[in-house]
């Protein structure tokens, strides 16, 4: 039957290494290569690379899996040879990046593949070039996340990112914080003084909570003041209540006493 033949290209918004580093993540090709189920790293090369992989693919008209040894130029070329498959009876292809400077990169795949499965002529090779494509797209989204979250770990290192690093934070929803500013030295902090007795800024923590501790006192000791003047109010007011009410009762009584000495008495 032969190879059949796909192509696909697009540019990156990353560095060319940060592209090469994703796309022999292998193990994590199932949480963003979306026509990957899973993968199995059967053996490494001396640099703790992948060397032989086997990919379980969802390849829309059926899922397959085969197993490709692989060979690196890091960072620009990735090649393969064809092991054994279970639905695929060969595959060969590679991976090409181009850095195009400005922290972009072109990203090439190219894969052949003989099906092992009876299947029309026009939709195998629409299957494969649609899943050729996705694997090229994923590969931009992963890459560009990749860099948006170095730009904001070195921000937030207190590293300047660089404006095409800060565009594409943004353009993939990721802020990015300003840099840190620097501990101020101790002649800074001369010039942030504001006016005569206001200490320097390292001080002024300190007087803010002296001053608030002062306002609280002095509300607190008004507020006694003016129970006690309330209090001593109250039994002053009371006092007199009470002396009038005396009088009264005693100028009650002597008026009767007077009227009783006025009675005739009897014989």
């Amino acid at each position: 039957m032969g190879l059949n033949w796909a192509e696909h290209s697009v540019e990156i918004d990353a560095p060319i290494e940060t592209c090469f580093a994703a796309i022999i993540d292998y193990e994590t090709f199932p949480t963003w290569q979306g026509a990957v189920v899973d993968t199995e790293i059967l053996d490494w090369d001396d640099q703790g690379r992948g060397k032989r992989v086997r990919l379980f693919v969802d390849a829309k008209v059926r899922k397959v899996d085969y197993t490709l040894d692989y060979s690196y130029d890091e960072p620009k070329r990735i090649e393969w040879d064809f092991i054994e498959g279970n639905g695929i009876n060969a595959a060969d292809g590679h991976y090409l990046f181009e850095d195009l400077g400005g922290d972009r990169t072109r990203a090439t795949y190219k894969l052949g593949l003989e099906v092992g499965i009876p299947l029309p002529g026009p939709v195998a090779r629409r299957a494969h070039k649609s899943t050729l494509k996705g694997s090229v797209e994923d590969l931009k989204k992963e890459a560009e996340r990749r860099a948006a979250e170095s730009a904001k770990a070195r921000a937030s290192n207190g590293d300047r990112a660089t404006k095409r690093e800060a565009e594409l934070a943004e353009k993939v929803g990721i802020k990015t914080p300003p840099p840190k500013r620097p501990t101020p030295t101790a002649h800074e902090t001369e010039d942030w003084d504001h006016g005569p007795g206001a200490g320097s800024a390292t001080e002024l923590p300190g007087q803010l909570v002296g001053h608030a501790a002062s306002l609280g006192r002095r509300a607190a000791e008004g507020g006694v003041r003016t129970a006690r003047d309330v209090s001593e109010g109250a039994a002053s007011a009371g006092l007199g209540l009470a002396r009038r009410a005396v009088g009264a009762g005693l100028g009650v009584a002597g008026a009767v006493r007077g009227r009783l000495r006025g009675l005739p008495r009897d014989r």
